[in-house]
């Protein structure tokens, strides 16, 4: 039977790289769009004020849809009705990374009211919570086994504690 000793392992040899790989940078830097409202957790350590709330897995996913889902300036016709207004894109991304921590973990099925709001809507073991996101406020409807209930949230969203309060009472019961 054969046992590791300290004279095989002493065996092993480390050697310089016969060449010196260099990476060089890219000629020119590609501009990329950053993000218009950052999230608490992409705070720095040092800049960090008590409990950091940890953004939805889907934010992202539900960020880069609401902008794709507003026209550029050089679009001629946004009365088709396919288009989100931009005033109601940036509430809606406000409100989702103000909220996402406190909402379902499901991803969010959106769509356009008729109205131009934006609606979303979240799946829960118990019912289903919906948002509609316009340019005043935010008015959201849990319907828990079969019960509705229903909280309305004012733009701007001066108090967010307050409002993650509210929808936690809501989606707590999902």
């Amino acid at each position: 039977m054969l046992y590791p000793t300290a004279q095989a392992y002493s065996d092993i040899r480390f050697r310089q790289p016969a060449t010196v790989f260099t990476i060089d940078p890219a000629a020119a830097l590609i501009p990329q769009q950053v993000a218009v409202f950052p999230l608490a957790s992409d705070q720095k350590l040092g800049e960090i004020n008590g409990p950091v709330t940890i953004a939805a897995k889907w934010i992202s996913t539900i960020q880069r849809r609401i902008e794709q889902s507003v026209p550029d300036v050089l679009v001629a016709n946004l009365d088709d009705g396919g288009w989100l207004d931009s005033d109601i894109a940036t509430y809606a991304i406000s409100f989702f990374n103000a909220t996402s921590d406190v909402l379902p973990i499901s991803e969010p099925y959106l769509y356009t009211a008729s109205n131009g709001d934006l609606v979303a809507e979240f799946a829960g073991r118990h019912g289903k919570l919906t948002n509609v996101i316009g340019k005043t406020a935010v008015n959201s409807f849990a319907i828990v086994d079969g019960q509705i209930v229903k909280t309305t949230l004012k733009f701007p969203l001066d108090n967010i504690e307050e409002a993650r309060q509210e929808l936690m009472q809501l989606t707590s019961q999902l």
